[in-house]
Parts: structure tokens; C-alpha cells; sequence
């Protein structure tokens, strides 16, 4: 939706100068902390993230309660942002919080080839839905699992070209939402911030020593156990399920000159691939920091080799420091990814 692998999301919005706004519709009717379990994690993060930042956001932008009404982040993120780690630089997001009391229909328009994609996110961090194809949808209590979600909208974009971005935004404006009534965000549960810090780092902690493929921890909820969810709440709230994206992931010890060689990768022919490089916090600390398909370049062979550290002037460099680790994101997957018929690059010392 992918925060971070983030669906992670919260850029800075512009807030609506000169208005009275009307207050996030929003309450949580509990005054003793919900006790905190491997059970109900993913609920306390992203009921959290629902009640606070997100209809927040969306409310400040969009000068209304904040329920219902589309929201679209006209500009990439920002680098200097730090709600959250690991975040996409590769698409504009657009967000909408929906009761689902009252029936909900999404709408998407044509994108003549350009990648979008809605991805739906309910109160337990299951994605029941990833749309990547236009037209109307419904969405109701009973297909996503839970009364609150968050519809969050990619659409991709050059955030190196800003008549790129300007076209990413005319598709944004061709989203449409439609429900009889908007309704309201009411909780009943009250979630320590200190408790869902302390288990977030013990399953990051997790997942970097076990190395957990993405496709096994964001999905349905028939379809991923919960403990690997949780990691996956924890490593990156928000991110797709294996058929919207996949997400592989890269360390080093060493700041010294390695690349990593990208041929064919099985991706849809509307969607892409791309890199990120991130600090040990999952945040990017220099410039350049992404990589994608649409502006890499290929060598002699059509193959695209990413230059982390070295000569500067090199073709796809990204520079590298003490703690440094990438994401290599591919968004919409092909079989060929699943069955192993394409096999992961890794990284190799430069020669």
C-alpha cells in the first residue's frame, strides 16, 4: 500500500492554508492499554497507523474529517521523512480510509502501459485485494476482512523527470471513489507505543537472521501464518503481497565496490523493477539512492549492472557506506520469478 518495503508510506502533505477543517473523524473508546501479543500485533500497528498518522494526513491534506475522501501524494517522497523505513522512491501514492459500513466501489482509469495499482489493507494487515487492472471494484465488510482499510493507490512515476511525474498526476486525478456514506473511525482498542516499538525491533532482529523472503510474509489471511506476518509488519508495513510485488533484499559488511548484474527480470510489460539503497535503519543517507527500470542503463548485453560504490561516473552507481543494505523491488511478477526458472542475482566484487 508497502511504508516503508513501505508500502511505507506518509509523504509530507500540504495542508489547506487559510481554512477551518473540520477534526479527524476518528476516537478510540478504551482507556486502558490492550495487552500486546504475537496474536494481536499486526492489528496494534496498523490500527495504530490507521487512528493516527494516516487519517491525519489525509484530513490535513484534503481539509475534511479525513474518512472516505481520496488523497493523492503529488510528489515523490521525501528522502529527509523518517516515519517509517525502506521506502518506495519509485511511485505517487494516493490513499482513501473507508469505513466499510457502507459498500465502497474504486474506480481506475486506462494508464496506456504506465504501472497502477490499488492495494487494500485491512485492520489485521491482510491484503485480501491487489488491483493492477482498470475498472470498477466493490468493496464491503465481508470481502476485506474488517470494517476499516486503507486503499492505497501507486501509480508509477521517473521521480528524476518532472514532466514524468506531471503525466503520474493526471492518472492519479482519473481515480475515483464512490460510497453512500463515509462514516467514522471508532477503536476499542488502546495500543502501548513502547510495547509495539520493543516487539517491532525483536522481529526485524528476526527476519535479518533468518532471511524470510517478502512473498512469505504479506498476503491473504488463509495464506500466511501469522508469525510470518508479523515480521512482515515489522520489516515493512505495507507491503504488497507476492502478486502485486516481491521484495529481495541485500547486505554487506564490506563499503567496498560490488555490483549486482540484473538480466530479464520477470516482470509484467506494465510494470518494473527497481533498487534502493538504505542505511542500517532503513533509511536513505546519500545521492543517488534509486534505481529503476525505466531510467537504468543497459549494457552491450541488455543486461543492467548496478555499481554500488566505485567511480561515480560509472552507469547505475549508488554510492555505499558502513551499514548499508538495498531492496530490489519487482512489482507484478511473473511465473517465471515463483518457479525458480529465474534465478536471484548476488552481489560480486568488482574486479
Amino acid at each position: 500500500m508497502l511504508a516503508a518495503l513501505c508500502l511505507v508510506w506518509l509523504p509530507t502533505v500540504q495542508a489547506q492554508e487559510d481554512k477551518e477543517c473540520p477534526a479527524p473523524a476518528v476516537r478510540v473508546e478504551a482507556e486502558e492499554f490492550t495487552p500486546l501479543t504475537s496474536q494481536n500485533y499486526a492489528t496494534a500497528e496498523t490500527q495504530s497507523l490507521f487512528a493516527g498518522p494516516y487519517i491525519s494526513m489525509i484530513a490535513k491534506a484534503t481539509c475534511t474529517d479525513g474518512m472516505g475522501v481520496l488523497m493523492h501524494e503529488r510528489k515523490p517522497s521525501d528522502p529527509s521523512h523518517r516515519a517509517f523505513a525502506r521506502v518506495n522512491y519509485d511511485t505517487l501514492y494516493s490513499w482513501v480510509l473507508l469505513d466499510l459500513t457502507t459498500p465502497a466501489t474504486i474506480s481506475m482509469p486506462e494508464t496506456n502501459g504506465r504501472y497502477q495499482s490499488a492495494q487494500v489493507l485491512n485492520e489485521g494487515h491482510w491484503m485480501p485485494f491487489v488491483i493492477t487492472e482498470p475498472g470498477s471494484f466493490t468493496l464491503t465488510r465481508d470481502n476485506s476482512g474488517s470494517r476499516y482499510v486503507l486503499v492505497g493507490f501507486r501509480t508509477q512515476m521517473n521521480m528524476q523527470n518532472q514532466e514524468d511525474i506531471a503525466e503520474a498526476n493526471k492518472l492519479q486525478d482519473l481515480i475515483s471513489v464512490e460510497q453512500a456514506a463515509s462514516g467514522e473511525m471508532v477503536f476499542t482498542n488502546r495500543w502501548d507505543k513502547d510495547a509495539i516499538l520493543a516487539m517491532r525491533k525483536e522481529l526485524q532482529i528476526l527476519r535479518d537472521e533468518k532471511g524470510y523472503k517478502s512473498e512469505d510474509m504479506f498476503g491473504k489471511q488463509d495464506e500466511i501464518d501469522q508469525d510470518m506476518a508479523n515480521v512482515g509488519v515489522a520489516v515493512g508495513w505495507g507491503g504488497q503481497p507476492k502478486e502485486g510485488a516481491v521484495y529481495l533484499f541485500y547486505t554487506s559488511d564490506s563499503s567496498e565496490h560490488q555490483t549486482l548484474t540484473l538480466r530479464e527480470v520477470p516482470h509484467a510489460a506494465t510494470a518494473f523493477w527497481s533498487i534502493t539503497v538504505y542505511d542500517e535503519e532503513g533509511f536513505v543517507a546519500s545521492d543517488p539512492f534509486n534505481i529503476n527500470s525505466s531510467f537504468a542503463k543497459s549494457d552491450a548485453n541488455g543486461d543492467t549492472v548496478v555499481n554500488f560504490g566505485g567511480d561515480p561516473s560509472a552507469d547505475n552507481y549508488l554510492p555505499v557506506y558502513p551499514g548499508w543494505n538495498a531492496t530490489l523491488r519487482i512489482y507484478t511478477p511473473l511465473t517465471d520469478y515463483f518457479s525458480g526458472k529465474w534465478v536471484r542475482p548476488e552481489l560480486q566484487t568488482a574486479d
